[in-house]
């Protein structure tokens, strides 16, 4: 399964308005998704278009943030685990789970 543009945004969009998220990194799909993923990568780069931060690995969504510390960062990530889960599901992907991991905090 994969996302769509709009999908992908509208993700994103929901994650970066959880307080307490400061940034949205580009997360990594797991080895068995490489290289259908440098083949994005490459498409995307001769397009000069910016790949998704967020990763769909079969029924797994993977989004990786970065907190400004107003928040516990514990708190914040599953708060954007939540918003991560609702956006995706008003958009009819059914997940299995999403991890959220917190590259930087503060």
């Amino acid at each position: 399964m994969t996302l769509d543009d709009d999908t992908t945004a509208a993700i994103e969009a929901a994650v970066l308005a959880v307080p307490g998220v400061a940034e949205l990194y580009r997360a990594r799909p797991t080895l068995g998704d490489v290289l259908g993923s440098a083949v994005d990568s490459a498409k995307r780069l001769a397009a000069h278009t910016p790949g998704p931060r967020v990763v769909l690995d079969e029924d797994v969504l993977r989004v990786v943030i970065g907190t400004d510390g107003s928040l516990p960062a514990p708190a914040t990530a599953r708060a954007a685990h939540l918003a991560a889960w609702e956006a995706a599901a008003a958009r009819g992907v059914a997940l299995a789970r999403v991890d959220v991991r917190i590259a930087r905090v503060g």
